[in-house]
């Protein structure tokens, strides 16, 4: 075996363990010490196996393993035993077979093709998705800059930056405009674009504040407990009794991702994606780190892919608004934001 992937914990006495996982070509293995006088089922609904055991100590416990067949899994406890339920990646298929002394369950997952694939000409194209927040009816924060002009500014500058690198870039608007007067049906349509035929979702937007704050931060979705950053996704989802309520729907969603493996593993890479963008606009700019943060932004509620949201500044700061309005400091966060992007993608992190 040429890579374990985790060895999580060592043998319950007399009960179930963790299980042993390991990945070579092609497989996926997880391995399960049994009592001998436990008994197991199981049943398989789409990419989900369930594995019922009787006779043993119950568990709760979640892994993510993201190897090529196995996104992860998770224990629960069940009545006389524990549930295990692993989550495949598409395009699997699996056996078991029970092992002696010791007593063992083995379950491979593979791969359907039984060869390795032929090698490609080259990888697939990334197709970046940068989306200006507002636009239209909606002109977002107002200061010493419009928000909505400047981050198209800099969508159009990073989008050129891009291009020049080779890769496909998409934008939710490319001029002053909205993609729906009604703000629920805008939201949805920007959030539509982060899809499984894409590989990466940015979302850019640009402060205000009633104190002298400045700094560029960075979301990926998520639940948060800090009325500051709920009030600010009041405000990027509708604002009013509408951003109240599209946030609590966020939130839900953001409940309801915690249970999903699958999911878990995209929020891994969008907070990478959040951080290495976040390092290079600070590095390009000069500007304040406020760092990396959830929040439950509607417009990155259901991504299939890595997406975040980035904050490029406060338009109302006496110095940071004003440096917002030039065209120098809007090519170093546009330089910044490429280079975040471009990092992110050269290191294998994008999922296609």
């Amino acid at each position: 075996m040429r890579c374990i992937f985790a060895l999580i914990i060592g043998l319950v006495s007399l009960g179930l363990a963790q299980p042993r996982v390991g990945s070579e070509n092609g497989l996926t293995r997880l391995v399960f010490s049994l009592p001998n006088t436990a008994k197991f089922s199981l049943s398989r609904q789409g990419n989900e196996l369930s594995i019922r055991f009787q006779g043993t100590p119950s568990r709760s416990l979640r892994a993510l393993l993201n190897t090529p067949q196995v996104v992860g899994y998770r224990a629960t406890p069940n009545p006389g035993g524990t549930v295990y339920v692993v989550t495949l990646k598409p395009g699997t298929n699996h056996r078991t077979m029970e092992l002696a002394d010791p007593r063992r369950l083995v379950l491979e997952v593979r791969s359907n093709t039984g060869v390795q694939p032929r090698p490609r000409a080259g990888p697939p194209t990334p197709v970046v998705v940068l989306d200006p927040g507002h636009g239209g009816v909606d002109p977002g924060a107002i200061g010493f800059v419009r928000e909505e002009e400047v981050v198209l500014d800099v969508a159009l500058r990073t989008k050129r930056l891009l291009e020049a690198r080779g890769i496909r870039v998409l934008l939710t608007r490319s001029t002053d405009q909205h993609l729906s007067a009604d703000k629920v049906a805008d939201l949805g349509l920007r959030a539509a674009m982060a899809d499984s035929k894409r590989t990466l979702f940015v979302s850019i937007h640009a402060n205000a504040s009633g104190r002298a704050a400045q700094g560029i931060e960075v979301y990926y979705f998520g639940e948060t407990i800090d009325q500051r950053l709920l009030s600010k996704a009041i405000l990027e989802n509708g604002g009013g009794s509408l951003g109240q309520r599209l946030t609590q729907e966020a939130r839900s969603v953001a409940q309801r991702l915690m249970r999903d493996l699958l999911a878990q593993a995209n929020l891994k890479f969008s907070e990478q994606l959040a951080l290495k963008t976040l390092q290079a606009m600070v590095r390009e700019t000069g500007a304040v780190s406020r760092g990396v943060q959830t929040a439950p932004f509607y417009v990155i509620r259901n991504a299939r892919i890595p997406a975040i949201l980035v904050e490029i500044g406060f338009v109302n700061h006496p110095t940071e608004g004003k440096r917002l309005a030039t065209s120098t400091y809007r090519d170093q966060l546009a330089r910044g934001l490429a280079g975040g992007i471009v990092a992110f993608l050269n290191n294998g992190n994008a999922q296609r």
